[in-house]
């Protein structure tokens, strides 16, 4: 399998990644509705906070341990919120979030809940995945302005041999 091979198959990942992020944000404007949750059971105690701040950027061997939703320096969350629909229904829902990694999560935040279903919440609204597409397509650009050619042909664009040749004269 040869370097292109493997730029295509991600260029594969990034357009899907993209059409998911993009079908998302459509999905969240068009049938959703933001409001304002109160957190009525949280899912990060105070002893699981106190171990995680005892073995910073470590999972391993903590309360919690490991989990593949866990980013660096955050870990994954479900709280159990509540919110008001604008017709004054109280609704109670389980919502999943990161959080800063031994930091106490706040108790009041925006979510996103469908219209016909108000059990189904999301903590991430239209504006998050429209920024994460705008970040695929960012390196679908970058893989097509000059990854593909590089790795096709074996040699540098022209601009970057330019830039090492500045830099090395500089020294």
């Amino acid at each position: 399998m040869e370097a292109v091979d493997l730029i295509m198959a991600g260029v594969a990942g990034l357009v899907l990644g993209l059409c998911w992020c993009l079908y998302r944000c459509a999905t969240l404007l068009s049938g959703w509705q933001v409001a304002v949750a109160h957190v009525w059971r949280g899912g990060y105690s105070d002893l699981e906070r106190l171990d995680d701040f005892f073995h910073p950027d470590m999972s391993i061997g903590t309360l919690r341990g490991f989990d593949i939703r866990d980013g660096e320096g955050s870990r994954w969350i479900e709280d159990e919120v509540v919110f008001e629909t604008p017709d004054g229904q109280r609704i109670h829902a389980m919502v999943g979030r990161q959080v800063q990694r031994s930091w106490k999560p706040t108790g009041v935040f925006r979510i996103w809940y469908d219209r016909a279903d108000p059990q189904r919440v999301t903590a991430y609204g239209p504006g998050y995945w429209l920024f994460t597409a705008m970040l695929a397509f960012a390196a679908l650009a970058f893989i097509f302005i000059w990854g593909i050619d590089w790795a096709r042909t074996g040699q540098q664009p022209q601009w970057l041999a330019e830039l090492t040749k500045a830099e090395v004269s500089q020294k």
